[in-house]
């Protein structure tokens, strides 16, 4: 495998995060459906399933969604605005950026410690509150960094993976 597929793997984890969530939500939907409406015997997890599932995939693709620029945008009226101007409204939008997702993984990480606390679980299959809702606050992160890569850095996918030398990558994957 050649450094840049490494790199490329390593940078793309939350694709691959949200791919198998997206793939494993297709398949307990079908499975859902076949058991309903075939077979006329539901399954009683699958609504749990799902909602889990949503979670992930949603959490999963975030940081990919910053990092490829497909987060919806108003551009109509960026664009009516000078260069300047637009350096301007590139930092507060940052900043705004920054702030909100921060406050997202601030208040992930109370509710973690809440669902800790009080041993929460779902209804159906017992899985703890902390196993679905964990993403969340690591999707923060992952966030922040490709927000901040994209927006100050100016990278795109590609010059992101060719950016990260050797050392950098080498060190990633012994701490992963």
């Amino acid at each position: 495998m050649k450094k840049t597929d490494k790199k490329a793997m390593l940078l793309n984890i939350d694709v691959v995060i949200a791919s198998v969530a997206m793939c494993a939500l297709v398949l307990a939907t079908f499975a859902g459906v076949i058991a309903r409406y075939i077979l006329s015997k539901p399954f009683g997890w699958t609504e749990e399933v799902q909602a889990s599932l949503i979670v992930w995939v949603i959490f999963g693709a975030a940081g990919a969604a910053f990092r490829t620029g497909n987060h919806a945008a108003i551009e109509i009226f960026y664009d009516m605005f000078p260069a300047a101007i637009r350096k301007i409204l590139n930092v507060i939008i940052l900043a705004i950026t920054v702030i909100t997702i921060c406050y997202l993984g601030y208040a992930s990480l109370e509710y973690l410690k809440l669902f800790a606390t009080t041993g929460r679980k779902t209804s159906v299959l017992h899985w703890s509150y902390i196993t679905i809702y964990c993403i969340v606050p690591i999707s923060c992160l992952w966030q922040i960094f490709n927000f901040v890569l994209t927006t100050i850095f100016g990278y795109s996918e590609q010059e992101t993976i060719e950016s990260i030398t050797d050392e950098e990558f080498e060190e990633a994957k012994k701490k992963g």
